[in-house]
């Protein structure tokens, strides 16, 4: 038995497998798996994590999954995380070392419109690197912003990190980590002497089309095992395109949801408690099937693709919600979503944390439908948004855990009575400047147009 230091009074049990020759990360105390959906999503997410700093939780964590937009915040808090550990692992440390870096970057530089100031050289770094496309360009810029120019390699053992992108190819998840990659069907590989770069891990997974095109793996590179569970090889491309990590689970949990094999680590056993972080995109209501023929077939694709992922993403829902609140599984957590709303609490528990914690304190109905409509695009955010973001899916995180928390282990069981360190008190003039925030920047602005369309109302007289 081999026992790994991780950081002041913290070690994770790695046992040898003789019998297969892979490692086993056997004791995976909290896994918390981050959602895509852009720089909104990565901004929700550290909603969730400030709360479970606050509950001194965060020496827990052992291990992230993240796609997308989720996978960007994983990399910054990663290529930080040396400093969170140092500084206390507290609540204190993350802001410090990665909330308010963090925030500060992506409200003083517009991601998208860098990334798009870079394109006109791209012919020419084509012609040197067939595997060089927008994806990687972004892989770049990633990598200098938010990933301190590290390798997947350098990726601190402990919170292990899990980046999810989609294998075009075998129809799987494809995952990135500091030991290796790859996927169930096509196989794993070990880094060896050519590790990717960590912004290139972070564009593969964040790759959603048709902005960005799947980014490409050189296979002979890299030397992969057989099929993981002995199914049929796959055809054996030069190039490996891998797409979008939410294309396959958008949540990031199939990767340590259960006992899973993860390249270059071998076996890793399922968390004692799993948090789900999800702040995907809301599903969409509007779809007319008419206009141009061309135009309106891609629409009606584009529409049955969404539908299809929007299904999938509903059935990974209702199977965690299950287990989490069924006394006799093994699988214990909690599903924080960005959808979600005190009021939707079942069995009166919403009301009664309500009446606890302060209604004053609760956001209100008409401020939180602006802010699941917050857009998911890499550009710049209003300091707001970030606010909003943050406070949403802290006051959800707290509500979640007290509401539920006699099916949570013991260890991980918040107190009787609520008592959540941020409060925001929502005035009138609060609710305001929330809403001119949401209303101007973010995906309420189709809903402005609509009501400055909609005819006056009769003026009294």
């Amino acid at each position: 038995m081999n026992f790994s230091t991780l950081g002041p009074n913290l070690m994770v049990d790695y046992t040898v497998d003789r019998t297969s020759g892979s490692s086993t990360l056997q004791s995976v105390r909290i896994g918390i798996a981050m959602s895509g959906g852009g720089f909104r999503a990565a901004v929700f997410h550290l909603g969730v994590l400030r709360r479970i700093a606050e509950l001194g939780w965060l020496p827990h964590l052992d291990i992230m999954s993240t796609v997308s937009g989720g996978s960007v915040i994983g990399a910054f808090a990663a290529s930080r995380w040396s400093s969170v550990a140092r500084d206390g692992g507290d609540w204190s440390a993350l802001e410090r070392h990665v909330v308010r870096p963090f925030i500060e970057l992506i409200t003083t530089r517009d991601f998208i419109r860098e990334w798009a100031w870079s394109l006109p050289w791209l012919p020419f770094r084509k012609l040197l690197d067939a595997t060089f496309t927008r994806t990687k360009l972004a892989g770049l810029l990633f990598g200098d912003v938010f990933c301190n120019g590290l390798r997947c390699s350098e990726l601190p053992e402990r919170p292990y990190l899990v980046l999810n992108s989609t294998s075009l190819v075998s129809i799987r998840s494809w995952r990135f980590t500091r030991d290796g990659m790859g996927d169930s069907r096509i196989g794993l590989a070990s880094w060896g002497s050519k590790p990717l770069s960590l912004g290139e891990a972070v564009a593969a997974s964040a790759a959603f089309p048709p902005i960005f095109p799947p980014a490409r793996i050189r296979r002979s590179d890299y030397t992969f095992s057989p099929p993981v569970y002995g199914e049929d090889s796959v055809p054996n491309y030069p190039l490996i395109p891998v797409t979008d990590g939410g294309v396959y689970d958008n949540l990031g949990v199939e990767a340590i949801g259960k006992q899973t094999i993860l390249p270059g680590i071998g076996r890793v056993a399922a968390p004692e408690f799993l948090i789900v972080s999800d702040a995907g995109y809301p599903a969409q209501y509007k779809f007319r099937s008419n206009g141009i023929p061309v135009l309106a077939s891609a629409l009606l694709l584009y529409r049955v693709n969404g539908i299809a992922q929007e299904q999938a993403a509903a059935q990974r829902r209702r199977a965690l919600v299950a287990d989490f609140s069924n006394p006799s599984t093994s699988r214990k957590g909690l599903l924080v979503m960005l959808g979600s709303g005190i009021q939707r609490i079942p069995n009166g528990r919403g009301k009664e944390y309500e009446d606890a914690v302060g209604s004053q304190y609760m956001i209100p109905p008409i401020v939180a439908g602006g802010i699941r409509r917050i857009r998911t695009n890499l550009d710049r955010f209003d300091p707001l948004e970030c606010e909003a973001l943050m406070y949403h899916a802290y006051v959800m995180t707290d509500a979640f855990l007290w509401a539920h928390r006699l099916t949570c282990p013991e260890r991980y069981r918040v107190p009787n009575i609520p008592d959540p360190i941020w409060r925001i008190e929502f005035t009138d003039q609060r609710i305001r400047e929330w809403q001119n925030v949401l209303v101007r920047g973010n995906g309420a602005r189709m809903e402005e147009r609509r009501i400055a369309k909609a005819p006056s109302s009769p003026k009294s007289v």
